[in-house]
């Protein structure tokens, strides 16, 4: 077959059409027999010379078999009128049209020819209603009842458990907001991932804004960025409202972090403005505007090597101010503007300056108190508010926040190398300013030539200033009689007259010094161990004095794993609801003819789900001991929860007496947990009868274990109980260091990934 314009060949039957020029192929017999095409349709197709299957059958006696390939022609043999031919077929290159209509007021006949001879099956139209599905029904038991009932805002916890699109299947609700409501849920395509189920229920916009909304969701679903939360699929409901699907990102959020802490570290806080800006950048080169940017959208992933900061909730939001966001909100915004790659700006540098200060720049109750701020100015500058800040970083934000959007920064990538660039550079000291009474006279120096100064005092004066060293000479501490502002240069103080009775005072005041420092001394040696080599005694140092601030997980140990045991990794596959969004890992290693249930999610917002319970019972069912591991709320480590601590003691005792009969506390006090780890420890007992009338006694314990780390949300939370069946119990000192559940506990190991 050939190209009848750029005469191209190519193998008989491959190909239907040139890839050149598109034009429709013929065969080389066909070309051969080149004919001028006429008839009533030769203007329209002056170009296509073709060989008519007709003509073949009229002057041979059986179809060729050159020709075996060819559409079947219809079968009854009856009067063709011109009208009755589709349209279609006349692009069809085996039917010579303009010879077919040669003569069009006489009849043609069309002989019937032999059905083994067509190879090819008829040409017909097909129907709409007749092509399948694009996708697969996955679970038809989900499908909605009817499309009115999609979703529906009288009842947003009905959602749970229906499928999106024939794939996203509602698992959880996450709560919402002014502009929408968010679900957990699962692919059902992509095995493993966690999506974030969004509804938009701002329904104010006007046909402009959701124009540029569709199509921004658009290019959304083709962008990708490392520190962007991935869009996945969008869509309509019947009734209207719009929903986005994007990744899941289970972490804390900026806003979750100040709240616990009150404000970042700041060259913590530079890395994650710097990520969310380049981000921002990014899409705002892709003619993405976020239009919402404050700290819950903000979430700081540390699952893995490196924190990472990932932007949430793009293209969720016109931009309009609510009661939460109209303080991140850009002026131009809060007059009804419409958001723009400035405002974005902006409100990226509020939440800079919340994280640095634990501040907002501007305060007010509305939007019009807002706007008066914005009218006047940056009032506070971070550097007064921060004292480890340089004063660069005011002249970062004093641009970053300006009023006028062409006054600040042109990129978003501009603002975050700026702010990291300022932080980075170290903090002058300045050097303190004398301090005396504002009625005191200064005194003179008077001194002849050569000889050492003396003071003829005017008046009082008192001074805080440091002591001038003795080394330093004469000359510089008297200066030249100029005023400067070096403490150096000032006149020297008056000379201290010794006398018996201030003499005494000053050794009285040593020996009493000397008292107390030997006091605390003894206190601190009479409690340490005391080592018998080479008869010295071993004295510990006292904990720092800001141990939050230092204090540290210790290092990993390595555990041998104990004979007849299984072992046991927390793991975020098969966990959702509280126990998904407050996972902590941890490892143990359980005697292997124990009971264990799976995770237990938290019944109600007041309750908190178990990540393990297992279990040792008696031959006819009754429980001997019993582990139970949760979480409960932290601040990270174990200073920072001591003010905790006595909530969590009264919450477990309000728990446990409803549940277990004769309930009453034992002790409570901190712990060190497998030598390392510092923990909080209840200890309780109960007791009662049996249905055949034995007495049982319950021995318990609860410890809280924090992470040991700045910034971790969770901590550990350890229930073992163990009751009078159990082996080598007798008492609740026993309970984890007797019997099997004191090698469960000896092996239990907290993760170091936080």
């Amino acid at each position: 077959m050939y190209c009848p314009k750029c005469k191209d060949t190519f193998e008989e039957g491959s190909r239907r059409f040139c890839p050149t020029d598109g034009s429709r192929l013929i065969s080389e017999v066909a070309g051969a027999s080149q004919r001028q095409p006429g008839g009533i349709f030769a203007n329209l197709i002056p170009k296509i010379e073709t060989s008519s299957r007709l003509d073949e059958i009229l002057t041979t006696d059986k179809p060729s078999a050159v020709r075996q390939a060819a559409p079947a022609i219809p079968q009854p043999s009856r009067p063709l009128a011109p009208d009755d031919i589709p349209f279609f077929e006349l692009d069809d290159p085996e039917i010579d049209a303009p010879a077919a209509f040669q003569r069009p007021h006489e009849p043609l006949e069309i002989p019937e020819f032999p059905l083994e001879d067509v190879t090819r099956p008829l040409a017909r139209k097909v129907q709409p209603f007749e092509i399948p599905a694009g996708h697969v029904e996955l679970n038809k038991e989900n499908r909605f009842p009817s499309p009115a009932e999609d979703f529906s805002l009288d009842n947003p916890e009905r959602f749970v458990g229906r499928t999106v699109k024939g794939r996203y299947v509602v698992n959880e609700f996450l709560g919402g907001d002014e502009t929408g409501l968010a679900y957990l849920g699962d692919d059902r395509i992509v095995a493993d991932r966690k999506v974030l189920v969004r509804i938009l229920i701002e329904d104010d916009y006007d046909p402009i804004m959701s124009s540029v909304l569709a199509e921004e969701r658009v290019s959304l679903s083709h962008f990708s960025h490392p520190n962007v939360a991935r869009m996945i699929d969008s869509g309509e409901f019947s009734n209207g409202l719009n929903f986005l699907v994007s990744e899941y990102v289970d972490a804390l959020s900026v806003n979750d972090i100040l709240t616990i802490h009150g404000k970042f570290n700041e060259q913590r806080a530079g890395r994650i403005i710097r990520q969310a800006s380049s981000a921002l950048n990014e899409a705002h080169q892709e003619g993405i505007i976020h239009r919402d940017i404050r700290p819950e959208n903000l979430i700081i992933d540390a699952s893995g090597d490196t924190e990472q900061v990932k932007i949430v909730n793009f293209g969720a939001s016109s931009g309009e101010p609510n009661i939460h966001s109209m303080g991140y909100k850009a002026p131009e915004v809060l007059e009804g503007k419409i958001a723009t790659v400035a405002s974005d700006i902006f409100s990226l540098a509020v939440v800079a300056f919340e994280m640095l200060t634990g501040e907002m720049p501007f305060e007010g109750e509305s939007e019009r108190e807002y706007l008066k701020a914005h009218n006047y100015g940056l009032m506070r500058l971070p550097s007064s508010i921060n004292k480890d800040l340089p004063r660069s970083v005011d002249e970062v934000f004093e641009r970053g926040l300006a009023y006028g959007p062409g006054e600040r920064f042109s990129k978003a990538r501009d603002f975050g190398d700026a702010l990291v660039a300022a932080i980075s550079e170290p903090v002058a000291i300045p050097p303190p300013p004398p301090i005396s009474r504002p009625d005191a006279e200064v005194s003179e120096p008077v001194a002849a030539p050569g000889e050492q100064p003396t003071l003829i005092k005017k008046g009082p004066v008192i001074s805080l200033e440091p002591a001038v060293p003795a080394s330093v000479p004469a000359a510089v501490m008297t200066g030249s009689g100029k005023e400067e502002p070096n403490w150096r240069n000032r006149s020297p103080e008056p000379p201290v007259v010794d006398s018996p009775q201030r003499s005494m005072y000053a050794v009285g005041g040593t020996l009493a010094l000397l008292a107390v420092v030997a006091g605390i001394w003894y206190f601190a040696t009479t409690n340490q161990p005391v080592t018998p080599a080479n008869n010295s005694v071993e004295v510990q140092s006292p904990p720092p004095v800001n141990a939050s601030a230092t204090e540290m997980p210790p290092m990993p140990r390595t555990i041998v794993q104990p004979p007849d045991t299984s072992f046991f990794q927390n793991s975020k596959t098969a966990l959702k609801g509280d126990l998904l969004r407050n996972f902590v890992g941890f490892t143990l290693f359980y005697p292997k003819d124990w009971k264990v249930n799976g995770p237990q999610n938290g019944t109600s917002n007041d309750s908190r789900g178990k990540f393990l319970d297992i279990s040792s019972v008696t031959a006819d069912d009754r429980m001997k001991e019993q582990m139970l591991i949760s979480y409960y709320p932290s601040k990270g480590t174990f200073d920072l929860d001591g003010e905790r601590f006595p909530q969590m003691v009264k919450e477990t005792n309000d728990t446990l007496k409803k549940i277990l009969p004769g309930y009453q506390m034992v002790s409570e006090g901190e712990i060190m947990l497998n030598q390392n780890w510092r923990a909080y420890e209840i200890k309780f007992q109960a007791g009662g009868t049996s249905d055949d009338g034995e007495k049982i006694v319950v021995w318990g314990r609860r410890l809280f274990v924090p992470a040991a780390r700045l910034g971790t949300r969770n901590g550990f939370e350890i229930t073992m109980l163990a009751t009078s069946y159990a082996d080598g119990v007798t008492n609740v000192d026993d309970v984890g260091v007797k019997g099997q559940l004191g090698t469960v506990l000896d092996t239990f190991e907290p993760s170091q990934n936080f």
